[in-house]
């Protein structure tokens, strides 16, 4: 009875073991897409163009993905060149049609499980002289989107966020430090952190 036991023990464990190992390897590598960011109205300075586009590239980031090989980060040269061709049909089509209804068929074209892409809709900074000592004012306004596809779920997700500064020139209300709180709000918004850490 207890050598019985035992087989059976042995058995289950090398069942467990086989059934892992299957699904392992059947399991595909994730196929992502990161957008560059499309600007709808002034292209922010080098820099901060930079930032911004490092901000979402950290977010999307998959720890030990080298290693694991959890998920195929897409180019974006030739997904960008995708979504104008796709963007461009679905305008002759729908002339109201918006920028998240290519998402579905840009994913489709380009065979992508999640697509990311970051809009910057508006970008503006002027300083001005005001009052009797001519003081130098700050008006900046910034507005972005963040728009998310999941093809596995057929979920889409799109925040926007704007932010505005109109008082005495300081850093902190730069169109530059508002689209980088922008943004940062978006990720958090959009939970894209979240999806990519929970990918397996």
């Amino acid at each position: 009875m207890e050598r019985t036991v035992k087989i059976f023990a042995l058995i289950l464990s090398l069942s467990i073991l086989f059934l892992s190992s299957t699904e392992a390897a059947e399991k595909k590598t994730l196929r992502l897409v990161q957008l560059p960011i499309i600007f709808q109205s002034n292209q922010p300075d080098y820099e901060t163009c930079a930032i911004l586009e490092t901000k979402i590239t950290r977010a999307v980031n998959v720890p030990l993905n080298g290693t694991l090989k959890l998920v195929e980060y897409v180019d974006s040269k030739k997904s960008t060149v995708a979504l104008n061709e796709v963007w461009k049909k679905l305008r002759s089509e729908n002339p109201k049609a918006k920028l998240r209804d290519a998402m579905k068929p840009l994913a489709e074209k380009i065979n992508a499980d999640i697509i990311v892409c970051p809009l910057l809709r508006q970008y503006s900074q002027t300083t001005v002289q005001r009052g009797l000592n001519l003081e130098t004012y700050l008006v900046s306004n910034v507005s972005a989107t963040l728009i998310v596809y999941d093809r596995r779920t057929d979920e889409l997700v799109e925040k926007k966020d704007s932010r505005s500064f109109n008082n005495s020139y300081s850093k902190l209300g730069t169109a530059s430090a508002l689209a980088k709180e922008c943004f940062e709000r978006l990720l958090a918004a959009t939970k894209l952190q979240q999806k990519i850490i929970a990918i397996k």
